[in-house]
């Protein structure tokens, strides 16, 4: 650790006094680090997989890079968990780690195999007219989704561990929500801010529509405020399970509050994804835990109460994206002579699309697609289709193998984690039904926007997977009880 804080250094001193000044307080951290694990393990699987959950929250995605001139953009998380592979691939050589994919081998590595498949297709396409492996790049991201799964179910070796890392996602998420709310109230995003006060980051301003039905849709450490609200919603199961394992009443209400604090963060998004996340989470809930939900019922009566003191005008403004004045439906189909268009309005020009190539797409590359027949657009061959809808996404980019693979994964995990939860009690099956419901919204929200390319709630929704499943693997089932 103390050769790391003097590469930091050295690394650093030629960017400048304010970059070395960063430089010299890695070392300081790296080295009280280091005198700290002489005394109690500080590096352990569990402590990095926290500072990933941590890095991923804090540190915005596609927004801040380091300072090293490579094909692509190095940014913090990928750094580190390049950092993690490595320990962990060391491990594997000497037999001192495992692997495990929790029960999901099978879809991952369907989906490992058409990933390259349709990179390697259409290498070509993909890279014409770019000066960067565009195919290379986006397949890095995609993957990366892939690792940190793995990472977590085949580094993560008790309950206590799992419990660790879930307590960090809800802290880092109720955070980030009191951040969103303070923007939503005082227009100031603080994670616009981060290169002030870390001089090694090296700033990308995101370009993002922050308007809807006049209110400002905030999006915080994500890169849409969609993403955001995916992203927050799926920390809440996690709230209210960390509640349920609270020692005393008090640090009961403390979870409490990070839940509500985290749903009131995703709303002020003022995104119809978050209100057709929310519901499918409840009636997933209900299934797993029907009279559980129902002893809640007067808190989700007040919420909305609660929402409109955090953010007033929030739950107006998604009302008014529900009842535009155009009329839901017309917004739905209506392109207005844009690439993004209504998510109704993506079927046709994207099943054609698909159509070239139905096994294996046209290939993964920032999740657009140029469309030669966009109706409204004078010059369709400069336009380039977005979808808001991921499965549609997958089956143009990746073919039909890729979008069996996704749902595959997505909705298999649900599955498992539902049939799982009924078979154990206790703690264990608490956590598989909060990561049950938290990967149910996050597979319905999947189609009402372009999911995969928004890597932070994506890394979320894949590490919450991770717990669940080695959650199931780490507990044996109770017979044939089921849980109500």
């Amino acid at each position: 650790m103390a050769a790391f804080g003097l590469l930091a250094l050295a690394v650093t001193i030629p960017l400048g006094p304010e970059a070395a000044i960063g430089g010299a307080v890695v070392l300081l951290l790296a080295c009280l680090l280091a005198v700290r694990d002489t005394t109690a393990p500080v590096f352990t699987w569990t402590n990095m997989a926290v500072c990933l959950a941590l890095l991923v929250w804090f540190v915005p995605i596609k927004t801040y890079s380091l300072p090293v001139d490579l094909p692509f953009n190095l940014e913090p998380y990928r750094l580190f968990l390049f950092l993690l592979v490595f320990a962990w691939l060391i491990g594997l050589l000497a037999g001192r780690s495992h692997l495990s994919a929790g029960g999901q081998a099978y879809p991952l590595i369907l989906l490992s195999a058409v990933l390259f498949a349709t990179q390697i297709v259409n290498f070509d396409e993909l890279n014409a007219g770019s000066t960067e492996p565009e195919a290379l790049k986006s397949l890095s991201y995609f993957l990366s989704f892939i690792i940190v799964f793995l990472l977590v179910t085949s580094t993560l070796d008790s309950m206590a561990a799992i419990d660790k890392l879930v307590r960090a996602l809800v802290v880092g998420g109720a955070i980030v929500a009191v951040t969103a709310l303070y923007d939503s109230r005082f227009t100031y995003n603080v994670f616009e801010h981060l290169h002030q006060w870390i001089p090694v980051l090296e700033y990308v301003p995101r370009e993002v529509d922050a308007v809807r039905g006049g209110r400002l849709r905030v999006f915080g450490s994500a890169q849409h405020p969609i993403a955001l609200g995916v992203a927050l919603l799926m920390v809440v199961p996690l709230a209210i399970y960390s509640a349920g394992r609270a020692a005393t009443i008090f640090r009961s209400r403390v979870w409490v509050l990070a839940a509500i604090v985290s749903a009131a963060g995703a709303l002020a998004t003022v995104s119809r994804t978050t209100v057709v996340m929310i519901i499918t989470m409840v009636v997933v809930a209900l299934i797993l835990r029907g009279s559980a939900v129902v002893r809640f019922a007067p808190l989700l009566i007040l919420f909305p109460v609660v929402v409109h003191f955090l953010t007033p005008g929030a739950l107006g403004g998604i009302y008014k994206s529900f009842f535009p004045e155009e009329g839901l439906v017309t917004s739905l189909e209506g392109r207005a002579g844009e690439g993004g268009s209504g998510r109704l309005a993506d079927l046709g020009p994207g099943l054609e699309i698909w159509s070239e190539s139905p096994l294996v797409g046209t290939g993964i590359a920032e999740q657009t697609i140029p469309s030669e027949a966009a109706p409204g657009v004078a010059d369709a061959s400069a336009v380039e289709l977005i979808f808001d809808n991921q499965y549609l996404n997958t089956v143009v980019t990746t073919g039909l193998l890729g979008f069996v693979a996704v749902v595959w994964f997505v909705w298999g995990s649900v599955v498992k984690l539902a049939r799982a939860a009924r078979r154990r009690v206790g703690q264990a099956s608490d956590l598989m039904v909060a990561c049950c419901v938290s990967a149910a919204g996050f597979g319905a929200s999947m189609a009402l926007f372009d999911a995969f390319y928004f890597v932070q709630c994506t890394l979320f929704f894949f590490m919450i997977v991770a717990i669940g499943l080695r959650a199931r693997e780490l507990t044996p089932p109770s017979g044939d009880l089921r849980v109500v």
